[in-house]
């Protein structure tokens, strides 16, 4: 599906007023897709992350983590909420720009259409920085 692109620069700059990042993710955990994000004192370069996995740039914890995460969503075909925490330690490799110091984010992760035959589930994983908020 190609979202016309006035279409995909309006939800760009809706979820750049709301502070969030939108990821696709596979069901392995591979970033394929991104929206949104590019406030640096909110986020790292997201972009670089496309195509790459949760084991390839998070630390082991987060990387299970997030992963269990996913599951559960494919498993139950349900949307989940999380809060959770993230700083620049917890990556591999330092993400260029985006905040140095510990950030806290809502995550809001729902199944996309799946199809029984489909091999390659994906989940849509909407982040908001709530650092601010609390």
């Amino acid at each position: 599906m190609n979202i016309p692109s006035d279409l995909q620069k309006s939800i760009v700059e809706v979820l750049q007023e709301e502070n969030t990042i939108v990821f696709v993710m596979s069901h392995t955990g591979q970033y394929l897709s991104l929206l949104g994000g590019s406030n640096r004192a909110l986020y790292a370069d997201g972009s670089v992350l496309i195509g790459k996995s949760y084991p390839e740039v998070l630390n082991k914890e987060k990387a299970e983590y997030f992963q269990s995460l996913l599951d559960k969503v494919i498993r139950t075909r349900q949307p989940v909420e999380v809060e959770y925490e993230l700083s620049a330690a917890d990556f591999i490799e330092k993400l260029s720009s985006g905040p140095s110091t510990l950030q806290k984010f809502r995550g809001n992760l729902f199944p996309l259409e799946i199809d029984p035959d489909e091999k390659l589930h994906k989940v849509v994983w909407a982040i908001h920085n709530i650092t601010e908020e609390k």
